[in-house]
């Protein structure tokens, strides 16, 4: 608080921001423990305004020096020139973000369930080799700015992941699953039951010709869909005016299933948070409304030059989400599934959406994707890639969404997605 009590007497703006975190993670691979890793990270961040232009300056010093507030003052001459203002305070979201059985969660605790994990991996098959790692975070944060506010809070998260690597013959494959959450929340026998699916319907290669099919995206692989629609909605994009979203707030871009919702104060959402890095408060924002564009992702510079409103979204230099939301239907995936009279599954991808994303193009090699034959997977299709524009399957081909989500890497939240006429090449 020193900092920005300091800054005021000045007569400079400033908002600061500070983090402690402390994590700890038991890693086991080759079916062992391989190490444990507890470690602290402190962050301090101090952004200034002072004629006009921005200057920011960072630091991972645990105690704040006299020349914290200098050094951004002094950068802020060489920094961009700025019509915005640091936002007054505005009350909270209460999301349900801390849960003191993750911060107290003993070591041994830890490593019994990366035992449990390790031991059912081993069950698969003698020659698998199992991988896992049981992870928790214990963060507080706190957000102050010279025009008055002042916010702190603490915030719990806990992952447990489990993955299988196995060789036979010429077929190699890792199947995985993980659950995240900032409570201390996990269905390990769902995760395991889920592994064992994919492994022994992976053991299965099955041929398949090139065309084009209905696919069911898995949570984890249709994110690689949602990827360049993320990059279109930064607000960032629209300013530069690269963005093909740009001026087109209230036009129908997407199916009416598609709504995408950011929320960064969702209970139990591993984004979540109070305030965003600028100091202004997180709340739920539809991006994508039944198909409708609504609004873009803003932090106060973009907001400022697109005359809107911030949506909470600003890290320090960057804009991105703090849950992102594609809202689920009524089916189930596997109700999905019975609907497929020949069509894949795609459950991970590997260098999908490389290029340019605001083409919409997505690309990649299926890294592991299943074949279904009348509503039933029937095996594994290797040496595949498929390619989809989001512009126009996610408008014209966007058949159904689960009801089931699951939390994807970047604090995703997705349901399960069947695209029809998704165009797969195949090697023959």
């Amino acid at each position: 608080m020193m900092v920005v009590e300091e800054s005021k007497k000045r007569g400079i703006e400033s908002c600061l921001v500070s983090q402690e975190s402390r994590t700890t993670m038991l890693n086991f691979e080759f079916n062992r423990l391989k190490n444990i890793q507890d470690s602290e990270d402190v962050n301090h961040a101090v952004q200034v305004i002072r004629d006009g232009r921005l200057g920011l300056f960072t630091t991972t010093e645990a105690d704040l020096t006299a020349d914290f507030l200098d050094r951004a003052i002094e950068l802020s001459q060489f920094g961009p020139a700025v019509d915005y203002h640091f936002p007054d305070p505005e009350d909270p979201g209460a999301p349900l973000i801390f849960d003191p059985r993750v911060r107290d969660m003993s070591l041994d605790t830890m490593m019994t369930l990366g035992e449990e994990l390790i031991d059912f991996a081993k069950s698969l098959d003698p020659a698998a080799n199992g991988s896992a790692r049981i992870i928790k975070i214990h963060t507080k944060k706190s957000v102050q700015n010279s025009r008055g506010l002042s916010s702190s809070w603490e915030k719990t998260e806990f992952s447990v992941v489990l993955a299988v690597d196995f060789v036979e013959g010429q077929n190699l494959l890792q199947v995985s699953d993980f659950c995240t959450s900032t409570h201390l929340e996990y269905d390990l026998e769902g995760l395991k039951a889920q592994v064992k699916r994919d492994f022994d319907l992976a053991r299965k290669n099955v041929p398949l010709s090139p065309g084009t099919y209905p696919v069911l995206f898995t949570p984890g692989a249709f994110m690689d869909l949602i990827m360049p629609i993320l990059a279109c909605l930064d607000g960032k994009a629209v300013v530069r005016q690269v963005s093909p979203l740009k001026g087109r707030l209230g036009e129908s871009i997407f199916s009416p299933l598609l709504t995408i919702v950011e929320d960064g104060i969702l209970d139990k959402g591993t984004g979540s948070n109070l305030y965003d890095d600028q100091g202004v408060r997180c709340r739920r924002t539809f991006l994508v409304e039944k198909g409708i564009l609504r609004e873009y992702l803003l932090d106060l510079e973009t907001a400022c030059k697109l005359g809107r409103k911030p949506t909470g979204t600003g890290k320090i230099s960057r804009i991105a989400p703090n849950n992102l939301l594609v809202l689920p239907q009524d089916l189930s995936w596997k109700d999905m599934l019975k609907g497929i009279k020949r069509g894949v599954i795609i459950k991970d991808t590997m260098g999908a959406w490389a290029g340019n994303p605001y083409s919409g193009q997505v690309t990649g090699n299926i890294a592991l994707g299943f074949l279904v034959e009348d509503g039933e997977p029937v095996g594994r299709v290797k040496d595949c890639m498929f390619s989809v524009n989001v512009f126009k399957h996610l408008k014209d081909n966007l058949v159904s969404l689960s009801r089931e989500t699951k939390y994807t890497y970047g604090n995703a939240l997705l349901p399960y997605a069947l695209v029809d006429g998704v165009s797969i090449a195949a090697k023959t």
